[in-house]
């Protein structure tokens, strides 16, 4: 038997001069992820020294609307980033993976999602939204999950490497892990915003 619910909830704290949201599970003092939006100072620094990113910023404001996943997928495999320059703008912690926001509308979110060695999300679905990422530094090994006989089971697990995109439908349950020694990070592009979500 499995429990699937929508068992996450926030704690908004300061930390640094920022709001952060910290997700824990109901009933638990296990930390999932911290999440900080950048100010609008830090995104103009951002945007003003990644050129691919500004692009695909002013992309998905001039189409207004929900992009497909297939079109998403393709947007971040054409992106040129260097990630080197971007890692100022790299935010981790200790307790679970961060999510740092770039840009959120009522069509999408942009996302730098930074894990330290052995971290992951928990076992998850995207309700209402489609996620593609590109990875920018380090592998992300993505496990996917299947329902069957009322059983939650294991169906595949694959390996992505700088440059590469994991690109996920709604109803597609998976986890990302850090299983590597080094840092990991990934630009995630959710459209539309991740709002819910179910966790098994």
């Amino acid at each position: 038997m499995i429990y699937v619910g929508l068992f996450y909830h926030l704690l908004l704290v300061m930390i640094q001069g920022k709001y952060n949201h910290i997700i824990f599970t109901r009933g638990s003092s296990e930390k999932m992820v911290v999440q900080t939006e950048f100010t609008e100072n830090e995104k103009n620094e951002l945007l003003d020294s990644n050129t691919e990113l500004n692009k695909l910023i002013n992309w998905l404001d001039e189409i207004n609307s929900r992009p497909s996943l297939k079109v998403v997928e393709e947007k971040l495999l054409n992106l040129r980033i260097n990630s080197t320059e971007l890692s100022k703008f790299f935010n981790y912690t200790d307790d679970g993976y961060h999510r740092n926001v770039i840009k959120k509308t009522d069509n999408y979110e942009l996302v730098l999602i930074c894990w330290k060695a052995g971290q992951k999300t928990p076992i998850h679905d995207h309700r209402g939204s489609d996620c593609a990422f590109l990875i920018l530094e380090g592998v992300s090994t993505e496990t996917i999950f299947e329902i069957s006989d009322g059983e939650l089971k294991e169906k595949t697990e694959r390996r992505y490497y700088p440059g590469e995109v994991c690109a996920a439908d709604e109803p597609d349950i998976h986890r990302i892990s850090n299983n590597e020694d080094g840092n990991l990070v990934n630009l995630h592009l959710y459209s539309p915003p991740l709002k819910k979500y179910n966790t098994y």
